[in-house]
């Protein structure tokens, strides 16, 4: 029984002298994970912007340049904004876009907004794609 107890006290002890662990807001495998969980939230919002203006939808490189993704980290939720370039073809630039979207902590994700920044002209060959009004 004084052994028990002794090993519960040990183990008491050693559990009261752990710290606890909080991810760093810049960590970039942390921002990597939101964007990566994001991806296809961004896809869909790109899909839907580019399905008046293209007859193919671009697509976006959540880890190559032409991304930038920026997270502010609350108690019940983050915000996350994200930069990006999508391209058609061998990444042919169609255009720099920005979303705003809130993760609550139950994981529900939440547009907030989506704003075209510019547009980017296509190379000749690739002018049949652009829908004309």
């Amino acid at each position: 029984m004084k052994r028990f107890i002794g090993s519960l006290l040990a183990v008491s002890i050693f559990l009261m002298t752990i710290q606890p662990v909080f991810a760093k807001p810049n960590d970039e495998p942390l921002k990597r994970l939101v964007l990566t969980l994001l991806a296809p939230k961004i896809q869909e919002q790109i899909n839907y912007y580019y399905k008046n203006k293209l007859t193919v939808s671009p697509t976006f490189t959540p880890f190559l340049d032409g991304t930038d993704v920026d997270v502010k980290y609350h108690s019940s939720h983050i915000d996350v904004q994200v930069k990006t370039i999508p391209y058609v073809g061998p990444h042919l630039d169609v255009g720099l876009d920005s979303m705003r979207f809130t993760i609550d902590n139950s994981g529900s994700i939440v547009v907030l907004e989506y704003k075209h920044i510019r547009d980017y002209d296509l190379p000749f060959n690739w002018q049949e794609i652009i829908k004309t009004r």
